[in-house]
């Protein structure tokens, strides 16, 4: 499951149907949902400007991400590591994107890089600069947890997406989701 890392796709979404020209509104929601994970600012971009819980499938469409679906809810959406590298690899690493403008890619990666403290962990873990959006949630009626994250890491150049599921808890799927990354760079 997503999570909260599905906020990506929805800003992406948001800003593809925009051309990158968000108003004052979606601009404080884009902000809210990405710097401090505010679920109820991702549930009104998808009502008020997309068309609901499904308005990123065109996105999921339009760059393959074939194995993501949406359930009842947006946090429930399933999907795999590799269809979240091909919405980070948009974003981060294709110049002239056709689903994207330079405007829309700079505005997630200014969102990404300048999440708020309680967000900064995850793929994040032992680098200096980093673009990241995490989730966590627990599994359908369960104790167990479902952990993830997704980003950018500029001093290495790559583009990463950890999903974890069955943890004993959120701090136990961060622990996994840190050694993958530390790992990762070395």
């Amino acid at each position: 499951m997503t999570a909260s890392t599905t906020k990506v796709a929805v800003l992406a979404q948001l800003l593809h149907v925009t051309g990158g020209n968000l108003n004052a509104t979606q601009q404080d929601l884009a902000q809210r949902m990405i710097r401090y994970s505010d679920n109820t600012a991702t549930t009104n971009i998808l009502d008020w400007y997309l068309g609901g819980v499904r308005g990123c499938q065109p996105l999921f469409q339009a760059l393959g991400m074939n194995a993501t679906s949406v359930d009842q809810h947006w946090a429930r959406t399933e999907t795999t590591a590799g269809d979240q590298l091909r919405l980070i690899h948009e974003i981060f690493m294709t110049d002239h994107s056709f689903y994207l403008n330079q405007r829309s890619q700079n505005y997630i990666k200014w969102l990404m890089g300048s999440v708020s403290a309680g967000q900064n962990w995850g793929i994040s873990a032992g680098s200096r600069r980093f673009y990241v959006k995490n989730g966590w949630n627990t599994m359908y009626n369960s104790s167990l947890w479902n952990v993830a994250s997704i980003g950018y890491i500029p001093d290495g150049g790559y583009t990463i997406a950890v999903y974890t599921d069955s943890n004993p808890g959120m701090q136990a799927g961060i622990r996994l989701i840190e050694d993958l990354a530390r790992a990762t760079q070395n």
